[in-house]
């Protein structure tokens, strides 16, 4: 079955800030550079649980990430901004409604790191442990897998080049 996914370029920049989501799902997706956090300031669906990746790029090896949950993104990158010097851009995940619990986004980040270090594709040397599953009904559970599939599917989309670069 095919899916639509849709992409807004909110500077018109395909490196810049973005918005993107899966027609008929509740998974929301932005992309912010960290030379553009002012942007945050205007969103306040990121004033809500969420599930977030910071990358950063290492030419030497793969590149580094950290992986995390907070209630409020807009109020937790203050601090990795001042802490964490590795990282280019936040990857932030949200849902379209408010039905998503700081339990959710534990869930999430749980699965995340567990399923990045088994595949090895990043240094997460700030993410210093696997944190536990947090205790989730059945069908919640089964709604965050769903969830989690869709943002695999928003990594793998924004991770193509563009034409641009394919053709540069």
């Amino acid at each position: 079955m095919g899916k639509t996914v849709t992409t807004y370029l909110i500077d018109g920049d395909p490196k810049g800030t973005q918005y993107a989501f899966i027609s008929n799902k509740i998974c929301q997706m932005f992309v912010v550079p960290r030379s553009n956090l002012s942007y945050l300031n205007t969103q306040e669906k990121l004033q809500k649980p969420a599930f977030y990746i910071l990358l950063g790029e290492d030419e030497s090896t793969k590149p580094q990430a950290y992986i995390g949950e907070t209630e409020n993104f807009k109020e937790r990158v203050k601090d990795h901004d001042s802490k964490k010097s590795f990282w280019q851009k936040a990857l932030i995940f949200v849902s379209k409604d408010a039905d998503m619990t700081k339990v959710d986004v534990q869930y999430l980040e749980h699965k995340a790191i567990a399923e990045a270090k088994k595949a090895n594709a990043f240094i997460l040397s700030d993410n210093k442990q696997i944190p536990k599953a947090p205790n989730l009904p059945e069908h919640q559970q089964d709604s965050m897998d769903e969830f989690f599939e869709d943002v695999k599917l928003s990594l793998i989309h924004i991770s193509e080049p563009t034409r641009q670069e394919a053709i540069s």
